[in-house]
This record gives C-alpha cells, structure tokens and sequence, in this order.
C-alpha cells in the first residue's frame, strides 16, 4: 500500500508539473500609441581645426642674397618655433602672399612664365623652426613686393602615423573634400583659421 501512496504521489507530482509547463496561445498585441512630437533640430557645431595653425607675416621682411637649389636667389627666413623637430616631419605647410599690398592671396609656389621665355619664382622650403621664402627670375634673384606672408602648419593628428608619403597624403585628402589647396580662401575657410 506504501508503495501505492507513492505511485499515486509521483504521478500526481509530474501530472502537475506537466500542467504548468504548457504555455497558452500568445495573445494579440496592442495598438501602438501615437507619434510623440518633434523637437526642434539643433544647431551644427563649429568645425574643428584639425591641429592647424595659421600665422601671418605683416609686413614681410626685406630680403637677403643668396641661392635657391644652385641659382642666385633673394630669400627670407621666417623662425617658427612651433615647427619642432617632430612637427615639421610630419606636417603640412602651406604658404601664401600678397603683392603690392592688393587683397589677393596667391599660393607658393608660384611660377610666372612670360613670352619672351623668362620666368619669375617664389617658392618655399620649411625645416624645424624655419620657414624659408625665395624669390627668383630667370636673369637671377627677384626682388618681389611681397606685402604680407600667411601660411598654415597642419599637423598630424595621430603623431604615430609617420610616413615618407604622409604630406603628400594630407594634400590629396583636402582635394578629396573638395579644398583647392592652392586657393588661400578655400584653406582658411576650411580650417576656419581667418
């Protein structure tokens, strides 16, 4: 009989296990609730510089004799402390200059043919605290009546992404974006750096 009451026990044990496992039929979901209303959209931010800085040279400084790749040249030596050994290796330099004291910005380098075969140059080199501005003709050094230098150092962003071609490839990521490169208007306004 013992053995009955547990037979009878058990089966009712796992009867009712079996009962509550079962789950019924889903039921049907809910209407959904209205659209909550809008909010008003919210100003851009400002566009960052992107490690960028820009310096200008006012009044540009008397040049000095001397040579430019083997030619006689006239040139300018700009000392910029914020082109360190680490900077200057990695960056970017773009220059520009006005003449004669006219709003028009022109790009280095610059190069001006004219008919009789002669041509006028003003170019720049730059190295760990120096920019350099050299003006030169064809007949020999040029003294140009540049009024103003403005030039912009874009630095890496990730001081680890050192490369032989990582000038050449910030250049092409700027024409990528649409930014004509020798337009000083188009740089400063890219780089908001007016």
């Amino acid at each position: 009989m013992k053995t009955l009451k547990r037979l009878f026990y058990f089966s009712f044990i796992i009867s009712l296990s079996l009962c509550m496992s079962c789950e019924g039929e889903d039921g049907m979901d809910g209407l959904n609730g209205e659209q909550g209303i809008q909010g008003e959209p919210g100003q851009d931010g400002e566009d960052g510089n992107a490690n960028v800085t820009g310096v200008t040279v006012d009044p540009f400084p008397s040049w000095t004799s001397g040579s430019y790749l083997g030619q006689e040249a006239n040139f300018v030596e700009i000392t910029e402390p914020l082109l360190t050994e680490a900077v200057a290796d990695d960056a970017l330099v773009l220059v520009y200059f006005q003449l004669f004291s006219s709003n028009i910005w022109y790009p280095m380098t610059y190069a001006f043919p004219f008919d009789n075969g002669n041509e006028e140059v003003i170019t720049y080199t730059y190295e760990p605290d120096l920019i350099t501005v050299y003006a030169l003709s064809t007949t020999g050094p040029l003294n140009a009546s540049i009024s103003k230098v403005r030039y912009f150092i874009i630095s890496s962003n990730d001081a680890s992404s050192r490369s032989a071609t990582s000038v050449e490839t910030k250049m092409q990521n700027l024409q990528d974006k649409g930014i004509d490169i020798y337009s000083y208007e188009e740089v400063a306004n890219y780089f908001n750096q007016r």
